[in-house]
């Protein structure tokens, strides 16, 4: 299964790796996106550098994987 940026079309092979990549890349366009979703991008980070196991990017890539599945 294979899952695509919903904002640069980039394919990732997991719904958490996709979630690092949205969050790594910071620029406004994910920004923008992940906040439509709910979240708001400084909690998710924060979450990153609190929390021990990826919390903030768990929490994303459950969204991610309902919304941007790519069929194989």
């Amino acid at each position: 299964m294979s899952y695509q940026c919903p904002v640069c079309n980039k394919v990732s092979s997991s719904a958490l790796d996709l979630s690092r990549h949205m969050i790594g890349r910071g620029d406004k366009v994910h920004r923008d996106w992940i906040n439509s979703k709910g979240f708001k991008y400084s909690e998710l980070l924060t979450l990153q550098f609190k929390s021990f196991g990826g919390e903030g990017y768990r929490a994303l890539s459950e969204v991610l994987e309902k919304e941007t599945k790519v069929k194989d």
